[in-house]
C-alpha cells in the first residue's frame, strides 16, 4: 500500500474544479473518516484523495486559501470535485453555504513533512 507521501509525490498538482458546501442536512452524521459532522467541523469531501490528507483550498476569485483535511467521500452531485464543510467555507471568508454556492476552487495536496523520532 502506498504511503500518503508516495501518493502526493505522484500527484503534486493543483486541480481547479467545481466545489459546493455541504452540512446543514447532514449534521450529526458520521463522515467517512469517522468524525461527527457539525457546523464547526473543518474539512472537505473528495472522491480520490486519501482520507486524512492535507489540502490547500484556494478561491481563484478572492485568492483566499485555507489548509484543511479530507474527511469524507464525495461529492456525488453533478460535475463537482469537492464538497466543503460549513466551517471550511467560513474559513474562506463566506458567511454560509448559500453565499458560497457552487464555485471554482483550487485543490492542492500539501505534502507532509517527515517526522524525526
Amino acid at each position: 500500500m502506498k504511503s500518503f507521501n508516495d501518493f502526493i509525490s505522484e500527484t503534486t498538482f493543483a486541480v481547479i474544479g467545481k466545489a459546493s458546501s455541504y452540512g446543514p442536512g447532514l449534521y450529526g452524521n458520521k463522515t467517512a473518516s469517522g468524525e461527527v459532522l457539525r457546523p464547526s467541523t473543518p474539512g472537505i469531501a473528495h472522491k480520490t484523495l486519501p482520507l486524512g490528507s492535507d489540502v490547500r483550498l484556494t478561491d481563484p476569485k478572492t485568492r483566499r486559501s485555507v489548509v484543511t483535511k479530507v474527511i469524507d467521500r464525495g461529492p456525488y452531485e453533478g460535475d463537482r470535485s469537492a464538497d466543503l464543510t460549513t466551517q471550511t467555507t467560513r474559513d474562506l471568508g463566506f458567511k454560509d453555504y448559500k453565499e458560497f454556492g457552487v464555485r471554482d476552487i483550487d485543490v492542492t495536496p500539501v505534502k507532509r513533512k517527515s517526522r524525526k523520532y
